[in-house]
């Protein structure tokens, strides 16, 4: 084993809140083609992106093996050739698990994100992003090729055992579909109000502006032109679909406006509580590297399309 010097720590302070539109404020709590080629590319094979990783173990509902080595780790560079590239342990890359392999000069973010400092380390992580096992220091084949077993049955969250979505009636859609067929963004509240003043104040018909096919409500004309100025400030993550359901399901639903939490300024909705509380416990997983790829009902939520939606 190996200690990793010279490392740059990155911090990351997260704050979110859980919103409540009848008291007007909010509480603060710590908190395809394409998929088909990656698919393919996996088997049998390390990985070396991160964000394709956790793709592809969202699609296959596999847990990710992150290998963190480098080229002057002799410990690393032992198992490369006695362990990693071995049959015994290949054929469980893209079926049993998704392995990456990762280089500690290359990637620091990663580093600090899952605090190595020493080499070679592996942390396997469900695909809801939740740590499940770490092993420091290298190992032998056999010991190795049973690890690898025991993770592949190690699910953070079983698929079959998820909670149907909560249909709660006092819950109002974020995202609402009038008889004209226009859609509404954030329940008809204003979205200025909302992120400067972090007050739940409906707009009005009259003062109205669209952004991505979706109608705003505002309070004023001036409300509007600041909203214009500066959109992406306003808006909430997927103009209010659920992130979760994305990230899971590859599907979009309208999350409700009682259930909403900030993640880096960015205000997101959920359609349930437990889905609320999985982006609580781990909000980088669910709100950055968002893809439009491969979700079904694509067509119902157009905007998704063209969006930056990282």
């Amino acid at each position: 084993m190996m200690s990793v010097s010279a490392m740059l720590v990155l911090s990351m302070s997260i704050s979110m809140a859980i919103m409540e539109p009848g008291s007007g404020e909010l509480k603060s709590v710590q908190v395809s083609d394409a998929v088909g080629s990656v698919s393919d590319a996996s088997a049998g094979k390390w990985m070396d992106s991160f964000d394709e990783a956790k793709t592809l173990s969202i699609e296959k509902k596999l847990p990710i093996v992150l290998h963190f080595e480098a080229v002057w780790c002799g410990a690393c560079r032992q198992m490369d050739s006695a362990v990693l590239e071995q049959p015994t342990v290949t054929k469980h890359l893209g079926t049993t698990v998704i392995g990456l392999r990762i280089d500690a000069d290359r990637d620091p973010e990663l580093i600090a994100k899952y605090g190595i400092s020493t080499l070679p380390t592996e942390v396997v992580i469900g695909f809801d992003g939740q740590e499940i096992a770490r092993y420091t220091g290298s190992t032998s084949l056999s010991e190795y090729t049973s690890r690898l077993n025991h993770s592949g049955s190690q699910l953070a969250v079983s698929p079959d055992a998820r909670p149907a979505r909560e249909l709660d009636q006092n819950l109002r859609e974020c995202l609402l579909v009038m008889h004209d067929g226009k859609v509404v963004g954030l329940g008809g509240f204003c979205p200025v109000a909302m992120m400067r003043g972090k007050k739940w104040l409906k707009g009005s018909k009259e003062f109205v502006g669209c952004f991505d096919g979706v109608d705003y409500f505002f309070q004023s004309a001036e409300e509007r032109e600041i909203f214009f100025a500066s959109p992406e400030q306003f808006i909430p993550g997927l103009h209010g679909c659920d992130p979760v359901e994305l990230q899971r399901e590859r599907r979009a639903l309208t999350g409700a406006i009682e259930l909403g939490a900030f993640y880096k300024g960015r205000l997101f909705f959920f359609t349930s509580r437990s889905n609320l509380r999985l982006f609580q416990n781990n909000p980088a997983w669910y709100a950055e590297g968002l893809s439009a790829d491969g979700i079904e009902n694509l067509s119902q939520f157009p905007f998704l399309k063209s969006m930056t939606i990282n």
